[in-house]
């Protein structure tokens, strides 16, 4: 829309439409340009600009450039060394236990009555793995939290709720995922597991420290969190007899069950809600216009961020999920994740189930075209 400004020339509806959500697809559906979706367009783009400013913040010093350097030429290496680029499966490692809680406490937040289930995370770098030991001295990484609803009496199906991006409390975790509905009129039982580097297991504001600290945090954040939502999977199947176990994940979370879902076998179905499919992509996409003209002469270029990132990529697994169990829902007005990036998902997934709503990456919780389809993927998936 911009070039069409500068050239002197009148928008078209097109240009408006296409401006608005964020890409030229031509099999998606098409957008209404009224008042409400405007809105919802405008609160995605406020939230967007608010994290954008912040990373304007944070325009590196040489020291942190260095560093972010140093550790991704290692990185590239070592991976390529491993095998682990050629394979991307054998970076991941099956847990060998599940968790062992450290304390299991009732709680409550806001309509939300729950357990707040503390454990120990098992999980450990691989040796020698480029900035391992920065790693290690985030303590509150190393306890795990879960927000759990669970009914009393014969076992019952188990959805396991992994949180977005910079989100990992409890009432905003279970709110987004309508877990009372879920928990008390679908009567499933439901776990939130909470990523590292957020909530509870941040350090500072939850999330900072993911994407904006370098390609080996957004690694390690993605590949210890899938160890502990396959570790607390396990411990459902061991402890409360889970006769069925599926997955539901928003944004970041939706970017962590698509790849769980290359790694889990035996899962009863995944949701991806508003996915973000290629993090390079999306992070390219938002940040490249702020970076310095002369970013590429730091040696930070997007070539090896791309490659040291496909070991945790859902683009690099083949989704293990029976066809008919797997569901993506997503914006068409998403400022976050474009449309573009879960069409790609949608695409490597073999063209499943998909629901394009019109709304924001914000906007999900209050769609109920999503809630009536989330019901109806869980009815099918669980025989409800």
């Amino acid at each position: 829309m911009s070039d069409t400004l500068v050239g002197g020339m009148i928008p078209t509806r097109r240009d408006v439409e296409d401006w608005m959500r964020g890409h030229t697809l031509d099999d998606l559906p098409e957008v209404s340009p009224t008042p409400l979706a405007a809105f919802k367009w405008l609160t995605d783009e406020w939230a967007m600009q608010i994290e954008l400013a912040q990373g304007r913040t944070r325009i590196p010093d040489g020291s942190f450039r260095r560093r972010l350097r140093s550790e991704l030429t290692e990185a590239r290496e070592l991976f390529e060394q491993r095998g682990w680029l050629a394979d991307p499966r054998s970076y991941h490692r099956d847990p060998d236990t599940a968790i062992r809680p450290l304390s299991i406490t009732a709680a409550a937040a806001g309509p939300f009555g729950y357990e707040h289930v503390r454990y120990e995370s098992t999980f450990s770098n691989w040796p020698d793995e480029p900035g391992s030991d920065r790693w290690a001295e985030y303590r509150p990484v190393r306890t795990g939290h879960a927000w759990m609803m669970c009914h009393e009496g014969a076992p019952r199906p188990w959805m396991v709720l992994v949180n977005g991006y910079r989100t990992g409390e409890p009432a905003l975790d279970l709110g987004s995922f309508r877990a009372n509905h879920l928990h008390h009129e679908l009567g499933l039982n439901v776990i939130a597991v909470v990523l590292p580097l957020h909530g509870p297991r941040a350090i500072g504001a939850s999330g900072s420290r993911v994407i904006h600290a370098g390609a080996m945090n957004t690694v390690f954040t993605m590949a210890q969190g899938a160890w502990d939502v396959r570790s607390v999977i396990r411990w459902l199947r061991e402890e409360h007899d889970a006769p069925a176990v599926g997955l539901t994940g928003i944004s970041l979370g939706g970017y962590m069950v698509s790849l769980l879902s290359g790694l889990e076998d035996d899962l009863a179905c995944v949701i991806a809600g508003v996915p973000e499919s290629d993090l390079v992509r999306g992070i390219r996409r938002q940040m490249e216009p702020l970076l310095p003209p002369f970013y590429e002469q730091w040696g930070l270029s997007w070539e090896p961020l791309r490659q040291v990132l496909s070991v945790c990529s859902p683009l690099s697994f083949e989704c293990r999920v029976p066809h008919d169990r797997r569901f993506i829902y997503a914006g068409l007005l998403d400022r976050w994740v474009r449309p573009g990036n879960v069409h790609t998902l949608w695409q490597h997934w073999d063209e499943p189930s998909i629901h394009w709503y019109e709304g924001s990456h914000l906007s999900f919780p209050f769609e109920r075209s999503v809630h009536a389809y989330v019901d109806d993927a869980l009815h099918t998936s669980f025989d409800l």
